[in-house]
């Protein structure tokens, strides 16, 4: 009896953007939608619907198809994990096959379909357990599961299949070590900050990795350095804009400190200079590799005072435990408010006004040039990165002991506050002796410059000044005044509190 209700399965391995309709279709999905459709008629099938596979997911380059024999490991439905090449819709053909939901399977070939041992033994299990006998067949010929001789001649080609493809991934493996360990470009998309050989530098891109390197550094969140991007309208390599997620991975390049990299460990000096300094990077390592540092995903700030300006009522003078100030429309102007409570609301355009003023006003002072010294300029960066990361191993390892119920949770809580609060410390000794003061723009500045420097310096550049020379807490606005009242924002100099 012949399939009333098959499937068809289309699959590409190597899909690219200049293949595409424009309807998102390959090209090749075309043609072998056709040559299916074709044999179907041939042999006298019903197809029921045909399932194209090609992992296409946007900004991975040229190539968008994943390798059909590329794996991952994963849950299978009896609990076990093990590693499978991940192909949704083959193993939605599969399912449908199984629940009796369809009667054929028919696709190209034998490599379109499995090249994974496993994958061909869970086809089989599937052809074997129904009743009647699932038909499976190719267009070529090449896969035909009808009789144990189809069967063993199938597991014989996909074994084949297997082997070339390990070779194939081992060839290619040693072939990139060996273009690392030279300082060769593996080609593919030219990196950012360099031409399309991968290797020539392009000046006006790196100072872009080491000032934006700086800025996060210096405090700057990840999400406020993308946003500045992409208010500056600046490149990518893709045309996409930047995220969060894109600039960190550009931010941790070891080639941007002149290093290649092999499997993710970097193996040789490059070709090139590297354009950000390597304390800076390192730290940077330490700073985006600490999983207590990770922050989840959130919109970017908009405002000055967002995440800086703190609810007067709410956080006490000593800072302790502080309570940030959002902005709210409610009165359709702008308008800071407590993230807490509903008991202030004061004028963004006001608030500002009085904080940059305070700020500039302290950068034209005859000794702010006294704010760029370095607060503690014997610093043996080298001992304190390895104190760090031996903190940062501790914990880990405290972690572990929590797991095996060698330590309990109050006592992880302890050491875990203990060990941050010296991390914190650490990296407050280590930003200075890194990078300079974001300070220094305006410091050097001219007294009737100073105002454009401030505005070209970016939302959050402004923000690391603001939080490195003043506090600023805003209060309830006093009583049976008119208009904006200073006295309802209080603004105080760290160097004054510090004191």
């Amino acid at each position: 009896m012949k399939p009333s209700s098959a499937i068809g399965y289309v699959r590409l391995s190597d899909l690219r953007l200049e293949d595409l309709t424009d309807d998102g279709e390959g090209k090749g999905n075309l043609d072998q939608k056709g040559r299916i459709t074709e044999k179907a008629k041939v042999l006298g099938w019903v197809l029921r619907e045909i399932i194209v596979e090609n992992d296409l997911s946007p900004g991975q380059g040229k190539t968008r198809a994943a390798s059909a024999f590329k794996r991952r490991k994963i849950l299978l439905p009896d609990g076990r994990k093990e590693l499978r090449t991940v192909r949704p819709g083959f193993r939605k053909a599969l399912d449908m096959l199984s629940r009796g939901e369809a009667d054929g399977f028919l696709a190209l070939d034998l490599d379109r379909t499995v090249r994974d041992p496993r994958d061909l033994e869970d086809l089989i299990d599937v052809v074997e357990a129904s009743k009647p006998r699932v038909q499976v067949e190719s267009v070529t010929g090449s896969l035909r599961l009808a009789n144990d001789a189809d069967i063993t001649m199938a597991r014989v080609m996909v074994a084949m299949a297997n082997k070339a493809s390990r070779d194939t991934a081992r060839r290619v493996s040693a072939a990139r070590e060996r273009q690392a360990l030279a300082g060769e470009f593996a080609g593919g998309r030219r990196p950012f900050g360099h031409e399309d050989d991968g290797i020539t530098l392009i000046e006006a891109e790196t100072k872009l990795v080491n000032d934006f390197s700086i800025k996060a550094l210096q405090g700057a969140s990840l999400r406020s350095l993308a946003a500045e991007w992409r208010r500056r309208g600046l490149p990518t390599v893709t045309g996409a804009d930047m995220t969060a997620a894109t600039l960190k991975d550009l931010l941790l390049r070891p080639r941007n400190i002149g290093r290649m990299v092999y499997q993710g460990e970097e193996v040789a000096d490059a070709p090139w200079k590297g354009y950000v300094k390597v304390e800076v990077f390192r730290a940077l390592q330490d700073k985006f590799g600490d999983p207590a540092r990770q922050s989840g995903p959130g919109p970017a700030p908009r405002w000055l005072g967002s995440g800086v300006y703190m609810c007067g009522i709410c956080t006490p003078v000593s800072l302790e435990r502080p309570v940030f100030c959002e902005v709210t429309r409610a009165n359709k102007a702008p308008a800071y408010k407590c993230k807490d409570k509903a008991h202030l609301i004061r004028s963004v355009k006001h608030v500002d006004a009085l904080v940059v003023g305070v700020v500039l006003g302290r950068m034209l002072r005859e000794d702010a040039i006294d704010l760029l010294r370095p607060a503690a300029p014997e610093v043996d960066v080298k001992e304190l990165r390895a104190e760090r990361k031996a903190i940062r191993t501790n914990l880990d390892e405290m972690a572990a002991d929590k797991a095996l119920g060698l330590i309990d949770r109050a006592q992880l809580i302890k050491a875990t506050a203990i060990g941050k609060a010296r991390m914190d410390e650490i990296d407050a000794l280590l930003t200075p002796a890194s990078v300079d003061s974001p300070l220094k723009p305006l410091i050097e500045a001219d007294a009737d410059e100073i105002e454009a420097v401030w505005e070209g310096l970016g939302l959050a550049h402004q923000q690391l000044v603001i939080n490195t020379l003043v506090t600023v807490r805003i209060l309830t606005a006093p009583r049976g005044g008119r208009g904006f009242d200073p006295a309802g924002v209080d603004v105080r100099l760290r160097e004054d509190t510090d004191s």
